[in-house]
């Protein structure tokens, strides 16, 4: 073994055993459970409270539609859904082709596709930032602090009420 790849093998070895002796770390009680993504190449974070299901690898039929992130339709428990891609909604060009999907909570029927599914973290009151632009194109009013760093945490029922909003004003009328 070369010496530089044995210092570094011996430097691994150390920190992996000094990991067992630090205490786990728990999700906080009454914590607000979230799901950290990343679409566009940067990383998101999505309230559970705010989706009725996170799915991966559902076909969709490509359609045409009110509007360009319209992906297509997807079948949900027999009900059609129009599933939109959130770095399109988000104004941030997908870094590959969206592999998840959240299924949006609320009245309309609606989906949202994302590329990568990063962790489940329960974030306590104090892991919580107010965002310095809650009016931008990311739709963030807040943010949490996770391992990675400060995370937008996007407002899915505003993203959800946008794209109401703007279906109904284009000339094709309303989502499928």
């Amino acid at each position: 073994m070369t010496p530089g790849l044995a210092e570094s093998a011996a430097a691994l070895r150390e920190a992996f055993d000094r990991s067992f002796a630090l205490a786990p770390v728990l999700p906080t009680a009454g914590g607000v459970k979230l799901l950290t993504i990343r679409t566009g190449n940067e990383p998101y974070a999505i309230r559970l409270a705010d989706i009725r299901g996170l799915h991966a690898d559902r076909r969709i039929l490509a359609l045409p539609g009110p509007l360009p992130e319209l992906l297509g339709v997807t079948s949900f428990r027999g009900q059609i859904v129009p599933v939109y891609q959130l770095a399109a909604l988000l104004g941030k060009a997908a870094s590959a082709a969206p592999r998840w999907m959240v299924l949006v909570q609320g009245s309309a029927p609606l989906a949202l596709a994302f590329e990568v599914l990063e962790s489940h973290i329960s974030a306590s009151p104090g892991q919580w930032i107010a965002s310095a632009d809650a009016a931008g194109p990311r739709r963030s009013l807040e943010g949490v602090r996770t391992e990675a760093g400060v995370v937008p945490v996007l407002d899915i029922g505003a993203l959800a009420a946008q794209i109401e909003a703007r279906a109904a004003r284009s000339p094709q009328g309303r989502h499928p």
